[in-house]
């Protein structure tokens, strides 16, 4: 495959692999798990994943995947953005939707994904400019919910529980899902434009900040028990807020999520392209079209409460692997062989 991007395009992808889908949930598990101090282990977890991006561009081209580890990222991505879709139709059928039927709404993202991806690749990484303005939205109406929150909340701040240290990092990491994608859009960045550390650090902050709005509202607005109970603490915040303009703001930022999130789909599946026809090569349509099916269809298997509870309480496992320690090993085994991946002329 063939196409280039920009320093914008480039960091915009990132900034929807990784926000997308999961930003109005993470919030949960992290509280839960680290109590008062999810919001400062999170700044840790941020400064990490800072380093560890770092990393990534002075290594990058050392992230040469085998046709092994080719599939091993194929099916590790297909597998999420089944689960994916599949939480997606349960935050519809809380939220929104409570009586369309699951396959109406996963033939329609999935048909949105097809249409991406037949098409050029800039048509996806492009369709995200659109919905920038809205997310900004999304955090300005986000702010209403000021006065309801209690500040004490955030403290005390208490360090002497490892457990609590350690499952909070875990669950941070949760927040950067899909950094791997750094390594495989990387050679696709135009020739004359370099990275250091200025633009990853002005992306960091953003993204940073974008997430510590939600954590920190999270954990002002509910108590250390109800956010326990409370599966998607952002959507619920919305819900609380009154305006004049619309009967339930809830159901307005559910619909921006859903756009937002499929842009992040379409992302997933149009890296599993890049991966698997590689750079220069074109791909072919039959074969995305089959992928499409399948995609269609795996999902339904995984829309059930239980399924989607127990993906939630591992996902940060299995992310961790794939995102951090996997891309690392393989940066640091092709570095001592000298083998780098093909960049695009």
């Amino acid at each position: 495959m063939n196409f280039s991007l920009s320093k914008g395009q480039f960091f915009l992808l990132l900034f929807f692999i990784e926000t997308g889908i999961i930003y109005i949930s993470f919030q949960t598990p992290l509280i839960s798990e680290s109590k008062n101090k999810a919001w400062v282990l999170f700044i840790v977890a941020t400064i990490l994943h800072y380093l560890v991006l770092l990393f990534f561009e002075r290594y990058y081209r050392y992230f040469y995947l085998n046709t092994f580890f080719q599939w091993v990222y194929k099916v590790y991505w297909f597998l999420m953005i089944a689960t994916f879709l599949a939480y997606m139709v349960y935050v519809l059928a809380s939220w929104v939707l409570p009586q369309t039927p699951e396959w109406i709404i996963i033939l329609f993202i999935v048909a949105l994904s097809l249409y991406g991806n037949i098409s050029r690749p800039e048509t996806v990484i492009n369709i995200g400019v659109m919905f920038i303005p809205l997310i900004f939205i999304f955090i300005i109406f986000l702010m209403l919910a000021v006065p309801d929150l209690t500040w004490t909340n955030l403290l005390p701040l208490e360090f002497n529980n490892s457990k609590e240290i350690i499952q909070g990092l875990i669950r941070s990491v949760f927040a950067f899902m899909g950094a791997e994608m750094y390594l495989i859009y990387r050679p696709f960045l135009q020739k004359e434009l370099t990275l250091n550390y200025k633009p990853i650090l002005i992306y960091q902050l953003v993204i940073f900040v974008f997430y510590l709005i939600s954590v920190m509202f999270s954990q002002m607005f509910f108590t250390i028990e109800e956010i326990k109970l409370v599966p998607e603490p952002i959507i619920y915040i919305l819900k609380s807020q009154e305006v004049t303009f619309v009967k339930r703001l809830d159901i307005f930022f559910v619909y921006i999520w859903l756009s937002w999130s499929i842009i992040t789909v379409l992302i997933f599946n149009l890296t599993i392209r890049v991966v698997h026809f590689g750079i220069g090569k074109k791909g072919s349509k039959k074969a995305i079209v089959f992928y499409h099916i399948l995609l269609a269809i795996i999902p339904l298997f995984f829309v059930k409460f239980k399924v989607i509870e127990t993906m939630k309480n591992s996902f940060h496992y299995i992310i961790l692997i794939f995102t951090f320690l996997l891309p690392i090993l393989i940066i640091l085994w092709n570095k001592w062989r000298g083998k780098t991946c093909i960049e695009k002329q």
